[in-house]
Protein backbone atom coordinates (compact mmCIF):
# COMPACT_ATOMS: atom_id res chain seq x y z
CA UNK A 1 0.00 0.00 0.00
CA UNK A 2 1.26 3.46 -0.92
CA UNK A 3 1.86 6.14 1.71
CA UNK A 4 -0.77 8.40 0.12
CA UNK A 5 -3.38 5.67 0.57
CA UNK A 6 -2.40 5.11 4.20
CA UNK A 7 -2.84 8.83 4.90
CA UNK A 8 -6.06 9.30 2.96
CA UNK A 9 -7.77 6.05 3.95
CA UNK A 10 -6.34 4.97 7.32
CA UNK A 11 -9.48 3.03 8.15
CA UNK A 12 -8.98 0.76 5.16
CA UNK A 13 -5.23 0.47 5.81
CA UNK A 14 -5.82 -0.57 9.42
CA UNK A 15 -8.15 -3.34 8.31
CA UNK A 16 -5.66 -5.07 6.06
CA UNK A 17 -4.38 -8.52 7.09
CA UNK A 18 -1.38 -8.29 9.41
CA UNK A 19 1.04 -9.54 6.75
CA UNK A 20 -0.01 -6.82 4.31
CA UNK A 21 0.29 -4.19 7.04
CA UNK A 22 3.84 -5.36 7.82
CA UNK A 23 4.94 -5.29 4.17
CA UNK A 24 3.41 -1.85 3.67
CA UNK A 25 5.02 -0.21 6.70
CA UNK A 26 8.47 -1.58 5.83
CA UNK A 27 8.15 -0.21 2.29
CA UNK A 28 7.11 3.33 3.26
CA UNK A 29 9.66 3.55 6.08
CA UNK A 30 12.46 2.41 3.79
CA UNK A 31 11.44 5.15 1.33
CA UNK A 32 11.42 7.74 4.13
CA UNK A 33 14.80 6.48 5.32
CA UNK A 34 16.22 6.88 1.82
CA UNK A 35 14.75 10.40 1.50
CA UNK A 36 16.57 11.68 4.60
CA UNK A 37 19.70 9.57 4.01
CA UNK A 38 20.24 11.32 0.68
CA UNK A 39 19.38 14.87 1.81
CA UNK A 40 20.30 15.29 5.48
CA UNK A 41 24.02 15.52 6.35
CA UNK A 42 23.44 15.25 10.10
CA UNK A 43 21.31 12.12 9.71
CA UNK A 44 23.67 10.66 7.12
CA UNK A 45 26.51 10.94 9.62
CA UNK A 46 24.49 8.91 12.15
CA UNK A 47 23.82 6.27 9.49
CA UNK A 48 27.50 6.11 8.53
CA UNK A 49 28.49 5.73 12.17
CA UNK A 50 26.01 2.85 12.53
CA UNK A 51 27.03 1.30 9.22
CA UNK A 52 23.50 1.24 7.81
CA UNK A 53 21.98 2.33 4.48
CA UNK A 54 18.40 2.19 3.13
CA UNK A 55 19.31 -0.93 1.15
CA UNK A 56 19.89 -2.70 4.46
CA UNK A 57 16.22 -2.31 5.43
CA UNK A 58 14.48 -5.18 3.65
CA UNK A 59 12.24 -6.64 6.36
CA UNK A 60 10.64 -5.63 9.61
CA UNK A 61 13.56 -7.17 11.52
CA UNK A 62 15.81 -4.51 9.95
CA UNK A 63 13.80 -1.50 11.19
CA UNK A 64 15.65 -1.28 14.55
CA UNK A 65 18.82 -0.44 12.58
CA UNK A 66 17.39 2.93 11.49
CA UNK A 67 19.09 5.63 13.66
CA UNK A 68 16.78 7.37 16.12
CA UNK A 69 16.67 11.02 17.17
CA UNK A 70 16.09 11.42 20.94
CA UNK A 71 13.22 13.87 21.49
CA UNK A 72 15.47 15.80 23.88
CA UNK A 73 17.32 17.06 20.80
CA UNK A 74 14.29 19.17 19.89
CA UNK A 75 14.91 21.25 23.02
CA UNK A 76 18.43 22.23 21.93
CA UNK A 77 19.09 25.75 20.64
CA UNK A 78 20.80 24.22 17.59
CA UNK A 79 17.87 21.88 16.81
CA UNK A 80 17.77 23.28 13.27
CA UNK A 81 20.62 20.85 12.42
CA UNK A 82 17.99 18.09 12.50
CA UNK A 83 16.21 19.56 9.49
CA UNK A 84 16.18 17.93 6.10
CA UNK A 85 14.03 20.74 4.68
CA UNK A 86 15.55 24.21 4.26
CA UNK A 87 14.55 26.69 6.96
CA UNK A 88 12.81 28.91 4.42
CA UNK A 89 10.50 25.99 3.51
CA UNK A 90 9.23 25.64 7.09
CA UNK A 91 5.53 26.47 7.29
CA UNK A 92 4.74 25.64 10.90
CA UNK A 93 6.46 25.46 14.29
CA UNK A 94 4.80 23.42 17.02
CA UNK A 95 5.94 23.80 20.61
CA UNK A 96 5.44 21.85 23.79
CA UNK A 97 6.55 23.21 27.15
CA UNK A 98 6.83 20.96 30.18
CA UNK A 99 7.28 21.77 33.84
CA UNK A 100 10.96 22.50 33.26
CA UNK A 101 10.04 25.39 30.98
CA UNK A 102 12.32 24.34 28.10
CA UNK A 103 10.27 24.10 24.90
CA UNK A 104 10.54 21.40 22.30
CA UNK A 105 10.29 22.95 18.85
CA UNK A 106 9.17 20.77 15.94
CA UNK A 107 9.34 22.46 12.54
CA UNK A 108 7.29 21.18 9.60
CA UNK A 109 7.46 22.03 5.93
CA UNK A 110 4.40 22.28 3.66
CA UNK A 111 4.37 18.65 2.52
CA UNK A 112 4.65 17.38 6.09
CA UNK A 113 1.88 19.70 7.31
CA UNK A 114 -0.41 18.56 4.47
CA UNK A 115 0.20 14.91 5.25
CA UNK A 116 -0.42 15.45 8.97
CA UNK A 117 -3.68 17.34 8.42
CA UNK A 118 -5.09 14.82 5.95
CA UNK A 119 -4.01 11.84 8.05
CA UNK A 120 -5.41 13.14 11.34
CA UNK A 121 -8.71 14.29 9.82
CA UNK A 122 -9.15 10.92 8.10
CA UNK A 123 -8.35 9.15 11.37
CA UNK A 124 -10.91 11.20 13.28
CA UNK A 125 -13.57 10.34 10.73
CA UNK A 126 -12.79 6.64 10.91
CA UNK A 127 -12.71 6.40 14.71
CA UNK A 128 -15.36 8.94 15.74
CA UNK A 129 -17.73 9.07 12.71
CA UNK A 130 -18.52 12.71 13.54
CA UNK A 131 -20.30 14.97 11.03
CA UNK A 132 -22.48 17.24 13.17
CA UNK A 133 -23.25 18.28 16.73
CA UNK A 134 -21.62 20.70 19.16
CA UNK A 135 -18.14 20.62 20.64
CA UNK A 136 -17.30 21.93 24.10
CA UNK A 137 -13.54 22.43 24.11
CA UNK A 138 -12.00 22.42 27.58
CA UNK A 139 -8.84 24.02 26.23
CA UNK A 140 -7.59 27.36 24.94
CA UNK A 141 -8.26 28.24 21.31
CA UNK A 142 -5.53 28.25 18.69
CA UNK A 143 -5.88 32.04 18.59
CA UNK A 144 -4.65 32.17 22.19
CA UNK A 145 -2.03 29.40 21.91
CA UNK A 146 -1.17 29.12 18.19
CA UNK A 147 1.99 27.04 18.69
CA UNK A 148 0.64 24.51 21.20
CA UNK A 149 0.52 21.04 19.64
CA UNK A 150 -2.32 19.62 21.76
CA UNK A 151 -4.56 22.58 20.94
CA UNK A 152 -3.77 22.24 17.21
CA UNK A 153 -4.80 18.59 17.29
CA UNK A 154 -8.03 19.38 19.14
CA UNK A 155 -8.78 22.25 16.77
CA UNK A 156 -8.90 19.90 13.78
CA UNK A 157 -12.14 18.50 15.20
CA UNK A 158 -13.91 21.83 14.66
CA UNK A 159 -14.77 21.07 11.06
CA UNK A 160 -16.96 18.15 12.12
CA UNK A 161 -19.21 20.24 14.40
CA UNK A 162 -22.10 22.61 13.68
CA UNK A 163 -21.16 24.71 16.69
CA UNK A 164 -18.30 24.82 19.16
CA UNK A 165 -16.86 26.92 21.95
CA UNK A 166 -13.58 27.14 23.87
CA UNK A 167 -14.04 27.70 27.60
CA UNK A 168 -10.41 28.17 28.67
CA UNK A 169 -9.46 31.80 28.13
CA UNK A 170 -6.42 33.57 29.52
CA UNK A 171 -5.64 30.25 31.26
CA UNK A 172 -8.84 30.41 33.32
CA UNK A 173 -11.61 27.80 33.35
CA UNK A 174 -15.14 28.42 34.64
CA UNK A 175 -17.09 25.14 34.96
CA UNK A 176 -20.38 27.04 35.26
CA UNK A 177 -19.82 28.52 31.80
CA UNK A 178 -19.13 25.04 30.43
CA UNK A 179 -22.38 23.74 31.93
CA UNK A 180 -24.31 26.72 30.53
CA UNK A 181 -23.13 25.89 27.01
CA UNK A 182 -24.08 22.22 27.42
CA UNK A 183 -27.53 23.24 28.61
CA UNK A 184 -27.93 25.73 25.74
CA UNK A 185 -27.30 22.96 23.20
CA UNK A 186 -29.68 20.52 24.95
CA UNK A 187 -32.31 19.22 22.55
CA UNK A 188 -30.73 21.05 19.62
CA UNK A 189 -27.44 19.24 18.92
CA UNK A 190 -25.53 16.20 20.10
CA UNK A 191 -23.05 17.47 22.69
CA UNK A 192 -19.39 16.40 22.77
CA UNK A 193 -16.62 17.32 25.23
CA UNK A 194 -13.00 17.62 24.13
CA UNK A 195 -10.03 18.39 26.36
CA UNK A 196 -7.15 17.10 28.47
CA UNK A 197 -8.17 14.61 31.17
CA UNK A 198 -7.39 16.97 34.07
CA UNK A 199 -9.84 19.62 32.83
CA UNK A 200 -12.58 17.10 32.16
CA UNK A 201 -11.89 15.90 35.70
CA UNK A 202 -12.29 19.46 37.01
CA UNK A 203 -15.72 19.65 35.39
CA UNK A 204 -16.68 16.32 36.94
CA UNK A 205 -15.41 17.42 40.35
CA UNK A 206 -17.48 20.60 40.13
CA UNK A 207 -20.63 18.60 39.30
CA UNK A 208 -19.89 16.29 42.21
CA UNK A 209 -19.39 19.13 44.69
CA UNK A 210 -22.52 20.90 43.47
CA UNK A 211 -24.45 17.61 43.56
CA UNK A 212 -25.43 18.06 39.93
CA UNK A 213 -25.51 15.67 37.01
CA UNK A 214 -26.17 16.11 33.33
CA UNK A 215 -27.64 13.62 30.92
CA UNK A 216 -25.92 14.22 27.62
CA UNK A 217 -26.97 12.53 24.39
CA UNK A 218 -26.92 8.93 23.19
CA UNK A 219 -24.13 9.64 20.69
CA UNK A 220 -22.17 12.10 22.85
CA UNK A 221 -18.44 11.53 23.16
CA UNK A 222 -15.66 12.64 25.49
CA UNK A 223 -12.36 12.90 23.59
CA UNK A 224 -9.15 13.45 25.56
CA UNK A 225 -5.46 14.00 24.88
CA UNK A 226 -2.64 15.11 27.12
CA UNK A 227 -1.66 12.44 29.60
CA UNK A 228 -3.07 11.08 32.82
CA UNK A 229 -0.61 12.55 35.29
CA UNK A 230 -0.98 16.01 36.80
CA UNK A 231 1.94 18.41 37.14
CA UNK A 232 2.01 17.54 40.86
CA UNK A 233 2.79 13.92 39.95
CA UNK A 234 -0.67 12.68 40.95
CA UNK A 235 -2.20 10.22 38.48
CA UNK A 236 -5.80 10.20 37.30
CA UNK A 237 -7.33 6.71 37.39
CA UNK A 238 -8.84 5.82 34.01
CA UNK A 239 -11.44 3.46 35.45
CA UNK A 240 -12.52 6.06 37.99
CA UNK A 241 -12.53 8.73 35.29
CA UNK A 242 -14.79 6.69 33.02
CA UNK A 243 -17.10 5.85 35.92
CA UNK A 244 -17.49 9.48 36.92
CA UNK A 245 -18.23 10.47 33.31
CA UNK A 246 -21.05 7.93 33.23
CA UNK A 247 -22.36 9.06 36.63
CA UNK A 248 -22.29 12.82 36.04
CA UNK A 249 -22.60 13.12 32.24
CA UNK A 250 -24.45 9.94 31.27
CA UNK A 251 -21.80 8.90 28.71
CA UNK A 252 -20.82 5.24 28.68
CA UNK A 253 -17.17 4.15 28.73
CA UNK A 254 -17.15 3.04 25.07
CA UNK A 255 -17.87 6.67 24.09
CA UNK A 256 -14.88 7.98 26.08
CA UNK A 257 -11.82 8.02 23.81
CA UNK A 258 -8.28 8.97 24.71
CA UNK A 259 -5.45 9.68 22.25
CA UNK A 260 -1.67 9.48 22.48
CA UNK A 261 0.91 11.43 20.52
CA UNK A 262 3.82 13.83 20.76
CA UNK A 263 4.49 17.10 18.98
CA UNK A 264 7.68 15.83 17.33
CA UNK A 265 5.80 13.15 15.36
CA UNK A 266 2.77 12.95 13.04
CA UNK A 267 1.66 9.89 14.98
CA UNK A 268 -1.67 10.23 16.75
CA UNK A 269 -2.80 6.91 18.23
CA UNK A 270 -6.57 7.04 18.75
CA UNK A 271 -8.65 4.75 20.93
CA UNK A 272 -11.37 2.57 19.51
CA UNK A 273 -14.45 1.63 21.53
CA UNK A 274 -12.39 -1.10 23.24
CA UNK A 275 -9.91 1.48 24.60
CA UNK A 276 -7.01 0.27 22.49
CA UNK A 277 -4.91 3.06 20.96
CA UNK A 278 -4.28 2.17 17.33
CA UNK A 279 -0.98 3.27 15.79
CA UNK A 280 -1.75 4.98 12.44
CA UNK A 281 -0.74 2.95 9.36
CA UNK A 282 2.09 5.35 8.42
CA UNK A 283 3.90 4.76 11.73
CA UNK A 284 5.67 1.89 13.42
CA UNK A 285 6.19 1.77 17.18
CA UNK A 286 9.34 0.00 18.34
CA UNK A 287 9.78 -0.72 22.06
CA UNK A 288 13.41 -0.35 23.14
CA UNK A 289 15.40 -1.64 26.09
CA UNK A 290 15.83 1.20 28.58
CA UNK A 291 19.43 0.17 29.28
CA UNK A 292 20.35 -0.30 25.59
CA UNK A 293 18.08 1.61 23.20
CA UNK A 294 19.59 -0.13 20.17
CA UNK A 295 17.80 -3.31 21.28
CA UNK A 296 14.18 -3.75 20.21
CA UNK A 297 12.11 -5.72 22.72
CA UNK A 298 9.53 -8.36 21.88
CA UNK A 299 5.89 -7.43 21.39
CA UNK A 300 4.25 -7.08 24.81
CA UNK A 301 7.45 -6.17 26.68
CA UNK A 302 7.70 -2.83 28.49
CA UNK A 303 10.34 -0.34 27.41
CA UNK A 304 10.98 3.04 25.82
CA UNK A 305 8.63 4.00 23.01
CA UNK A 306 10.34 4.73 19.69
CA UNK A 307 8.29 5.99 16.74
CA UNK A 308 9.21 5.58 13.09
CA UNK A 309 7.04 7.99 11.08
CA UNK A 310 7.04 7.81 7.27
CA UNK A 311 5.21 11.12 6.69
CA UNK A 312 7.81 13.62 7.91
CA UNK A 313 9.97 15.27 5.24
CA UNK A 314 11.02 18.19 7.47
CA UNK A 315 13.41 16.05 9.52
CA UNK A 316 13.88 12.29 10.02
CA UNK A 317 10.73 11.12 11.77
CA UNK A 318 12.59 8.34 13.59
CA UNK A 319 12.26 9.31 17.24
CA UNK A 320 13.20 7.91 20.64
CA UNK A 321 10.78 9.24 23.23
CA UNK A 322 11.05 9.50 27.00
CA UNK A 323 7.81 7.53 27.32
CA UNK A 324 7.60 3.99 28.64
CA UNK A 325 5.00 1.54 27.37
CA UNK A 326 4.19 -1.51 25.25
CA UNK A 327 2.81 -2.47 21.87
CA UNK A 328 0.24 -5.16 21.14
CA UNK A 329 -0.41 -6.78 17.77
CA UNK A 330 -3.22 -9.14 18.72
CA UNK A 331 -6.49 -8.80 16.78
CA UNK A 332 -8.75 -6.04 18.09
CA UNK A 333 -12.50 -6.69 18.40
CA UNK A 334 -13.08 -3.43 16.50
CA UNK A 335 -11.71 -5.09 13.35
CA UNK A 336 -8.56 -2.98 12.98
CA UNK A 337 -5.16 -4.66 12.71
CA UNK A 338 -1.55 -3.54 13.07
CA UNK A 339 -0.20 -2.18 16.33
CA UNK A 340 -1.82 -0.70 19.40
CA UNK A 341 0.25 1.22 21.93
CA UNK A 342 -0.07 1.64 25.68
CA UNK A 343 1.63 4.53 27.47
CA UNK A 344 2.60 3.73 31.07
CA UNK A 345 4.73 6.58 32.38
CA UNK A 346 7.64 8.87 31.67
CA UNK A 347 11.15 7.46 31.90
CA UNK A 348 12.70 8.04 35.32
CA UNK A 349 14.65 11.28 35.25
CA UNK A 350 12.76 12.64 32.24
CA UNK A 351 10.97 15.96 32.52
CA UNK A 352 7.23 15.61 33.02
CA UNK A 353 6.07 17.63 30.09
CA UNK A 354 3.25 18.13 27.67
CA UNK A 355 0.88 20.91 26.70
CA UNK A 356 -1.79 19.75 29.14
CA UNK A 357 0.66 19.80 32.06
CA UNK A 358 1.65 23.37 31.25
CA UNK A 359 -1.98 24.51 31.00
CA UNK A 360 -2.92 22.85 34.27
CA UNK A 361 0.02 24.31 36.17
CA UNK A 362 -0.75 27.81 34.88
CA UNK A 363 -4.47 27.55 35.71
CA UNK A 364 -3.79 26.22 39.20
CA UNK A 365 -1.24 28.95 39.94
CA UNK A 366 -3.63 31.65 38.70
CA UNK A 367 -6.42 30.31 40.90
CA UNK A 368 -4.17 30.24 43.95
CA UNK A 369 -3.13 33.84 43.32
CA UNK A 370 -6.74 34.92 42.85
CA UNK A 371 -7.90 33.16 46.02
CA UNK A 372 -5.09 34.72 48.07
CA UNK A 373 -5.49 38.23 46.70
CA UNK A 374 -6.45 41.00 49.16
CA UNK A 375 -9.79 42.49 48.06
CA UNK A 376 -9.84 46.20 47.31
CA UNK A 377 -11.56 48.45 49.82
CA UNK A 378 -14.96 49.69 48.71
Amino acid sequence: MRLETMIGAPGAALRLPLGEWEAGIVTVLREAFRFHFERNEFFRAQCDANGVTPDDVATRADLPRVPLLPVSMFKRPDAHVLLTAPLNDIELEIRSTGTGGVPSVARRDTETVSRALIGILSTYRDFFALSKGAGLFLSPSTAETPEMGMVKVFNLLNGFFDDHVYVVRDYAFDPEEAIDHLNRWHGEMTRHIIGPPFLVNRLLRYLELEEQSLKLDQDSMVITLGGWKRYTGESISRDEFDGRIESYLGITADRVRDMYGMIESNMLAVECEHHRKHVPPWCYVSIRDVSDVDVELAVGATGLIAILDATNESYPGFLLSDDVGEVDESPCPCGRNGQTVTFRRRRHGAELGCCAVSIEKFIENKQIVAECAIPEAE
